[in-house]
């Protein structure tokens, strides 16, 4: 098992920030880099760093392509889940005809930064979407950026409505939008949650979203997509592994059952698609992020520590296993103060992150400085910080109980790139 992870590392080159947290490797092995080189392979214009490797160019006669997220699923799962899980994903995937690379996500490793780096071919500190819960100064806010609006307010896109604009909060063309340009017709496929609200009214520009309610119309709907003939391009994103990897542990049986219903349940609409159209379509899936395993016992209550909280200026902002502090000027010796604190978790000040890379690579942008703060608490075991807004909103879901990401340890960096025709799943 270990020996897999140390491949992967050996392979990629990952730098280490310190023992246990790895640096993304955003030229040429990360997630804006396969954005950039599948756009280049559809044919869009497209500027930025592509992958080191060309995984696309032994795939010939293709004429659609359906990209499909599994939220959640880490490199680790094709390395530490049960046997039979293993066993199934292998056979499924590790065919010949089919290509398996290991990518990482970026920093934070979180959905709200993971599928920007993605849609816009961009890195963390480019496109400035860079947490979970953003602080934005030009709304003097903390900001969920899944709902887009300020926390503790339960409505949707409330930030549009205080002063913020789309254009303004990501000034940039979205993949969607770059291969419309170019006369490609995508459509993106969501669960009906989160169709038209929040983060996706931003990432799917020019696209038309098809919901689904279930897995099962999940799966329904990609076959039914990949049947029509008039789709170039499909963006599948479903999250339910994330959510039973959030609460019952991203090893649990429960977390199992679901990846492997879900691929089951597309197996099986995939089966249903004539073969002449499934030889012309590649699949490729992915992830945007891992999880690690956590623990209630081991979370640490920020609000219990009035050492730390008396030098802040306001609550922190990110997430549990990476969380931004914004320190009083007069504050001095924070670092230290902190370390006595919290032994299990590593503080760093932010500058010192950027200098090597962990935000990403190219001009940073103007925002990014005043939303990560003077310092960043990186987790590397089970041990997370919970803090709250007010007694109404802490930095995560209530759910969240056994499973979290955000950090750079493997099990949230290391995702998995499978790319083959659909037929292959047919055999």
């Amino acid at each position: 098992m270990a020996s897999i992870f140390e491949e992967a590392i050996e392979e990629l080159r990952l730098r280490k920030l310190s023992p246990g947290l790895f640096i993304p490797k955003y030229d040429g092995f990360s997630l804006p880099n396969l954005s950039n080189s599948l756009a280049k392979f559809m044919g869009a214009k497209v500027k930025g760093r592509f992958l080191k490797e060309d995984v696309f160019s032994e795939f010939k006669g293709v004429d659609r392509i359906i990209l499909i997220i599994i939220d959640a699923m880490g490199f680790n799962v094709f390395v530490k889940s049960s046997e039979a899980l293993r066993g199934f994903l292998e056979k499924l995937f590790l065919k010949n005809g089919s290509c398996f690379r290991v990518l990482t996500s970026v920093f934070p490793s979180t959905t709200s930064t993971a599928l920007t780096s993605f849609n816009t071919g961009l890195t963390p500190q480019e496109h400035g979407i860079v947490a979970y819960v953003l602080f934005m100064k030009e709304l003097s806010s903390m900001v969920n950026m899944i709902s887009l609006s300020p926390v503790n307010d339960e409505r949707r896109n409330r930030i549009f409505e205080l002063g913020m604009s789309p254009e303004r909060l990501l000034g940039v063309k979205v993949l969607t939008q770059r291969l419309r340009e170019s006369g490609l017709r995508s459509k993106t496929l969501i669960r009906y949650g989160i169709r038209n609200s929040g983060l996706s009214t931003i990432l799917y520009r020019d696209s038309e979203i098809v919901p689904a309610l279930t897995t099962v119309d999940f799966a329904t709907n990609l076959a039914r997509l990949m049947k029509d003939g008039k789709t170039d391009f499909v963006m599948a994103y479903w999250d339910g592994f994330d959510a039973q990897s959030h609460h019952y542990g991203p090893f649990s049986q429960e977390a199992e059952l679901e990846l492997l219903n879900t691929f089951t349940l597309l197996k099986t609409a995939i089966n249903q698609v004539p073969l002449k159209i499934a030889d012309r379509t590649l699949l490729l899936i992915t992830s945007d992020h891992g999880q690690s395993r956590v623990s209630d016992d081991k979370a640490i209550k920020l609000e219990d520590l009035k050492q730390i909280t008396k030098h802040l200026v306001m609550p922190p902002a990110g997430e549990s296993r990476a969380a931004y502090f914004y320190v009083k000027d007069e504050s001095e010796g924070f670092k230290n103060i902190f370390r006595k604190a919290i032994r299990e978790i590593v503080l760093f000040e932010s500058l010192e992150l950027f200098k090597k890379g962990v935000f990403g690579l190219g001009e940073a942008n103007p925002c990014v400085s005043d939303r990560v703060g003077d310092y960043v608490a990186l987790s590397k075991g089970e041990e997370r910080l919970i803090f709250h807004y007010d007694l109404k909103e802490r930095t995560e879901p209530e759910f969240v109980k056994a499973g979290a990401h955000g950090s750079l340890t493997l099990d949230e960096l290391l995702i998995p790139l499978v790319a083959c025709k659909a037929s292959i799943l047919q055999r």
